[in-house]
């Protein structure tokens, strides 16, 4: 008799505890992460980046997380690191994260992508910078490319210079990954259109960087337009020493070339008509609804002295189309629910930018537009 009294005992002890453990694991957070350069010669974006995400993230939890679960955010620095930023994937293999947000920087991805780092921690990526075709083809299953790809802003700005009548183009890049295939891509495309490319200059990604055998280059075969191609930090510095140099043929960049930094760098005048292509919508539109949506959030959930930029826009769009992933993915998610729930994200309308992952894409947006540097640093398009 003690015996079935101890066992009826023990069996609702160890109901009891099942049930407080169930409840426990629903109501646990959904961890992501963001490792990326958060110091360094371009932590100014990783960290940028990092408090748009932190923005959509506190929004959500303000209306009632993902299915009443909270989201948290884990912020790493791979200090623009390849062998930091693997390390730092792989620490999070046996971990609680289920997808990673907004890696930065084309040197860590070539290398995550070479090594099937993804394929063998199984976590999905959303968002990538920089869009460079290499990071895109052939596709990761892992990884969700959200904004366009970099050819789709050489496309669009190559078809600006050329329909104003610009035929002499240069182009000025990072040496690194992306700055190569960009400089590539630039030449096919005037190839493709009957011109060839007037003259080309890399330089190297440091801290601080002498462009004097660049601008030699330009001053000598003084081209009608300059595409450049590089992070946002070295881009103002060219910019800066481009201005000072007394050189006068205009600038267009890459929606790396972030309008906030050229100005802190160069200067609001030096900066002034810069070209800026552009893969998401103004985030200071008044009329588009993801535009205000932000704003609101931005205004509620960031410091009161940090003016929003579209750096921030990306990483709060980029963490938006994860968010939705994760109420896809069901319940207490794991990272194959959740990649399962980004795959069903077909025509996504997030209030004027549509995402669309169907049918096996891998790169969710193609807008590109062109945006020009004004008075007082606003961006005009």
């Amino acid at each position: 008799m003690f015996a079935m009294i101890t066992t009826g005992r023990m069996a609702r002890r160890w109901l009891l505890l099942a049930i407080l453990f169930s409840a426990a694991v629903a109501q646990a957070d959904l961890q992501v992460a963001q490792i990326a350069p958060m110091s360094g010669p371009i932590g100014e974006e990783g960290k940028a980046y990092n408090l748009g995400i932190s923005v959509a993230l506190a929004a959500a939890n303000a209306r009632g997380g993902v299915g009443g679960q909270t989201l948290t955010l884990k912020t790493l620095d791979d200090a623009y690191n390849p062998d930091r930023a693997i390390e730092l994937i792989r620490g999070e293999a046996g971990g609680r994260t289920l997808a990673l947000l907004l890696p930065v920087g084309s040197p860590a991805m070539t290398r995550i992508l070479k090594e099937k780092v993804l394929d063998s921690v199984r976590i999905p990526v959303v968002g990538v910078i920089p869009g460079a075709e290499p990071l895109r083809k052939p596709s990761n299953p892992y990884v969700f490319h959200v904004r366009a790809g970099d050819l789709d802003q050489y496309g669009r700005i190559i078809e600006r210079v050329l329909t104003i009548g610009m035929k002499r183009v240069a182009v000025v890049h990072a040496d690194i990954p992306f700055g190569k295939a960009g400089l590539a891509e630039v030449g096919r495309l005037l190839k493709a259109a009957g011109h060839e490319l007037t003259a080309s200059a890399a330089f190297p990604i440091s801290a601080e960087i002498d462009f004097s055998a660049v601008l030699s280059t330009l001053r000598q075969t003084v081209p009608d337009v300059v595409v450049l191609i590089s992070p946002a930090q070295p881009a103002g510095q060219f910019v800066r020493q481009y201005h000072a140099a007394g050189l006068a043929s205009p600038v267009m960049t890459l929606s790396y070339g972030l309008a906030e930094t050229l100005c802190r760098i160069a200067g609001n005048e030096a900066a002034r008509g810069v070209g800026i292509a552009q893969v998401f919508p103004n985030a200071g539109s008044p009329t588009i609804p993801l535009s205000r949506r932000f704003q609101d959030d931005f205004r509620r959930f960031a410091k009161s002295d940090t003016a929003p930029t579209q750096s921030h826009y990306e990483g709060y769009v980029t963490t938006l189309v994860l968010i939705e992933g994760l109420r896809r993915a069901g319940p207490n998610p794991g990272r194959e629910k959740l990649l399962q729930g980004l795959e069903s994200l077909k025509d996504l309308d997030l209030g004027g930018f549509v995402v669309d992952f169907s049918a096996g894409r891998r790169t969710g947006s193609r807008y590109v537009d062109i945006g020009i540097v004004s008075k007082n640093c606003k961006l005009v398009y």
